[in-house]
């Protein structure tokens, strides 16, 4: 019953429960939030197992690092809009997939993509004959996504970072360990490679 009521707190309350480590506070925010923070972990992992580990290390942060969302509003200048929990959360777990990311550096950063010389005869030669228009005609979403997962992690987690999270060069750089130049390099092979492993599965 506590749990059922806790559910429908507002979120000022759930966060002052989940500040002095209530549990029941911690599931509710872990089940609000789980399936949009499981989308980013999938996104950012080669497996459904390395999300969850992304998940649940990204939640462990979460309830141990509360006062920093709080205390990031607290210092926030006047005219700047709040910072929301969501977009709180999602920084962190962003955060969570890029420690997994450093952590397994060694085989992350190998290319999992493949080099042109193993593709089929003349590949590179029809890539250019197709134009984007045509090649969109011919593809839905899951294709997309698809191609996208075959990048290696590190093209593929600087295109989620630049494309869809709305991160700087300048931030990438910094949150990968990396040169702005090659924050940019490898946003434009993980665009060239994703359009190639499209064209690649609709030959």
């Amino acid at each position: 019953k506590f749990a059922h009521f806790i559910y429908f707190m507002e979120e000022a309350e759930l966060i002052h429960r989940c500040l002095k480590h209530d549990r029941n506070a911690e599931c509710v925010l872990c089940e609000q939030y789980f399936g949009k923070m499981m989308g980013i972990c999938l996104r950012y992992s080669k497996s459904r197992q390395e999300a969850e580990e992304i998940f649940c290390n990204g939640f462990v942060d979460i309830f141990t690092d509360m006062k920093e969302f709080m205390n990031e509003n607290s210092k926030r200048k006047k005219d700047a809009p709040p910072v929301s929990l969501e977009e709180w959360i999602k920084k962190m777990i962003i955060k969570s997939a890029i420690n997994l990311l450093h952590k397994n550096k060694k085989e992350y950063f190998v290319s999992s993509t493949v080099s042109v010389r193993d593709t089929k005869p003349h590949f590179a030669e029809t890539t250019e004959n197709i134009s984007d228009k045509q090649l969109t005609d011919k593809i839905d979403f899951q294709l997309v996504l698809k191609a996208i997962q075959q990048l290696s992690p590190s093209y593929r987690t600087v295109y989620y970072l630049y494309e869809l999270d709305g991160y700087p060069h300048k931030k990438i750089s910094a949150l990968l360990d990396i040169s702005e130049d090659t924050s940019k390099d490898n946003l434009l092979k993980a665009k060239y490679n994703i359009r190639r492993n499209l064209l690649q599965m609709i030959q």
